[in-house]
């Protein structure tokens, strides 16, 4: 192909001047370039259809096995729920009491609930340090959640970071009033 190019190339009058070496390694650095480029097209149309179906069996083969099946579709629901565009899954950055009265955790709040007497709750996920898909769900009375300003995103970097990455203060946290207020609108 590299030949037939060059052999194209010799038609034109200021070819002539150029010398031949030069033109082999412009038709050859071309030459990679769409090799390159049909290298790329392939790999995405395998990514698109081939992987896809890769996935698909991998998932399969997943829920086949007891144990695994149940974590791996709790797992699954979790990150899905975390990444929706949205963010509707975890509300707000609450801080709760945990372990003992006296110790707050940073906690997310995804959502609200009542008991049958009409008491309203607030469930909360504490996560983990690395891993914050994994974790605790407390329901919490509402007066006991105190409510951040600090964004998700924040408050991941910070669980992520075991503390490291974290604002020197905590953003002005709203009263527990405050969020037993927003907690009867919901």
């Amino acid at each position: 192909m590299v030949q037939y190019i060059a052999d194209k190339l010799s038609k034109y009058p200021f070819i002539e001047f150029i010398p031949d070496i030069y033109i082999s390694i412009c038709v050859s650095v071309c030459s990679i370039v769409i090799l390159l480029v049909f290298l790329y097209f392939v790999g995405a149309i395998g990514q698109f259809v081939v992987g896809k179906r890769l996935i698909k069996a991998g998932e399969t083969l997943l829920l086949r096995i007891p144990l695994v099946r149940t974590v791996y579709t709790a797992t699954k629901q979790v990150a899905q729920a975390v990444s929706l565009p949205d963010r509707s899954a975890l509300k707000s950055v609450v801080l709760v009491e945990f372990f003992r009265p006296g110790f707050k955790v940073v906690a997310f709040l995804t959502g609200y609930i009542e008991d049958s007497a009409g008491k309203k709750f607030c469930k909360v996920m504490i996560p983990t340090t690395p891993n914050p898909t994994s974790g605790f769900l407390v329901v919490v009375p509402l007066n006991e959640v105190t409510e951040t300003t600090m964004t998700i995103e924040e408050a991941f970097k910070m669980i992520i970071s075991g503390g490291i990455v974290s604002p020197d203060t905590l953003p002005s946290a709203k009263s527990s009033q405050s969020a037993a207020n927003s907690g009867k609108d919901k």
